[in-house]
């Protein structure tokens, strides 16, 4: 079975956990590939081993390993569905499967010996969710029973796809973790998230020699591609990435804006408010009181 380490109490989730499977199979050609789906049912603040999540109402976490999976609560009370399934497709994977998707081809390729997960974010989708209902209720049934455990399957492929579509507007590249440091031989788009994945993590002291060395690559060529990646130069993709955490603190935690301004890299809170009310149009205040789902203590 898929084991999942819970540290959080026992009062503060429910967890919907049904069947999963340990062995990487493959024949002719196809593998099976686990999948867990996280499906948040509330506002909540949790650290996926070790690695800070914020999530809203429905928004689903996709991990692409059966390794054990610690997840631990940092505020209020966390309610999730933790749905372990798997898919048969062709291996390696291919863009047929995953649609025009480079992140996920690149994830579930990396194979299960490390943990990895994509984040999607805008709940409001009806379809996604019905697909969700749909692999609860035939998780309660007997999968021996071939034709539900095929209807099982076909769901995982339905709701993957769903997942797939409109993607670049769906995943939180701020929030998701992508495999590997290797980007020379990656798309595009997985660049993008790993480069965007270290930034995230060392936004308090990144620097473009030091990200450019721990990519291994010289620092005026990774100069140059990241401003063929994300448009812009080295310096204001990471001042970009430091205003989006900052929105996302102000409005999911209940740190305070001295923290989150210190957590951010910014060494006073005057120009952390200057730069913020500069990018955003509001203090970060402001921006709590309206966004915001808890009062400022």
């Amino acid at each position: 079975m898929v084991t999942i380490k819970d540290t959080l109490a026992a009062d503060e989730t429910v967890f919907h956990q049904y069947r999963g499977v340990d062995n990487f199979l493959t024949e002719s050609n196809r593998a099976i590939f686990h999948i867990r789906f996280i499906i948040s049912r509330g506002i909540c603040e949790l650290r996926f081993n070790g690695q800070y999540v914020a999530l809203n109402p429905a928004d689903i976490v996709m991990v692409s390993s059966t390794k054990p999976l610690t997840i631990e609560n940092l505020g209020e009370p966390a309610k999730l569905t933790i749905l372990a399934e798997q898919v048969h497709a062709p291996s390696p994977l291919n863009l047929v499967v995953v649609g025009d998707n480079p992140m996920v081809h690149d994830l579930m390729n990396a194979g299960e010996t490390e943990l990895h997960y994509i984040v999607y974010r805008h709940p409001a989708n009806q379809i996604r969710q019905r697909y969700v209902d749909l692999l609860l209720e035939l998780e309660r049934h007997d999968l021996s029973d071939p034709f539900l455990d095929y209807q099982r399957e076909m769901t995982v492929g339905l709701l993957m796809t769903e997942l797939l579509r409109n993607h670049e507007a769906s995943i939180s590249i701020a929030d998701s973790d992508f495999p590997g440091t290797d980007i020379r031989h990656a798309s595009a788009d997985t660049q993008t998230g790993l480069i965007f994945n270290y930034l995230v993590l060392h936004s308090q002291d990144a620097t473009l020699a030091g990200t450019a060395a721990h990519f291994g690559y010289d620092k005026n060529y990774f100069s140059r591609l990241c401003r063929k990646l994300f448009d812009k130069s080295f310096t204001g993709q990471l001042a970009f990435i430091r205003i989006e955490l900052a929105k996302r603190m102000l409005a999911l935690s209940s740190k305070g804006i001295d923290e989150i301004a210190f957590e951010l890299g910014y060494k006073n809170i005057s120009s952390f408010f200057a730069i913020f009310k500069k990018a955003v149009a509001m203090t970060p205040r402001e921006y709590r009181e309206t966004h915001g789902y808890r009062k400022e203590k």
